[in-house]
């Protein structure tokens, strides 16, 4: 029976060490890879259409090119790419509770607290980067969708208003997921 316990807690181990290995090294470089992708794509966007506009030759085709890449992609380029990362951000919250509960296993069975990354971390949790990263997505599809719509020369009153509307609902629809989601996953400690 001994050498079944062990081997039980050997397995438990093992499963742990994986988790633990993603969680700590994979996962990490896989959103701030997706960051700085995201932002360096932006960047191209932002540096070619400023290019156009410097070169002189700002016809009124690139002016709508340049507002329709600034009003529509930027925008849902943006978007998309903040809820990519906040689904990684969920698959982190999941590993590192099931991590918990492997941690309060092993301590259980071994009958001392030999293990407490998780616990100790979710006691210590900073949040602040998630929400700049929030921020920061939001805010440029914010700023790209008026920029673009400066562009185009509507009537920017009514446009701005709609378009913070718009931006407010989704990040209003933001919070819901990351509560429901992300904090949900926390609260259950």
């Amino acid at each position: 029976m001994e050498n079944k316990e062990s081997q039980k807690i050997e397995i438990i181990m093992k499963d742990y060490e994986i988790l633990k290995t993603y969680s700590t090294s994979t996962s990490p470089g896989i959103r701030y890879n997706l960051i700085s992708i995201a932002l360096a794509t932006i960047g191209i966007v932002f540096s070619g259409t400023m290019i156009a506009v410097t070169n002189g030759k700002f016809s009124d085709l690139v002016a709508k090119i340049v507002s329709i890449l600034w009003f529509v992609f930027v925008p849902a380029f943006c978007i998309a790419i903040l809820y990519v990362w906040l689904g990684e951000e969920q698959r982190m919250m999941r590993i590192g509770e099931y991590c918990k509960g492997l941690e309060s296993t092993i301590n259980e069975k071994l009958g001392e607290k030999v293990l407490n990354w998780e616990t100790f971390k979710r006691d210590k949790s900073i949040k602040y980067p998630e929400v700049l990263i929030i921020a920061l997505f939001l805010g440029l599809s914010f700023g790209f969708s008026l920029a673009g719509l400066y562009l185009i020369k509507v009537h920017f009153i009514m446009t701005f208003i709609i378009d913070l509307v718009v931006h407010l609902v989704i990040a209003w629809g933001t919070c819901i997921f990351v509560r429901r989601k992300i904090i949900a996953i926390e609260e259950l400690k």
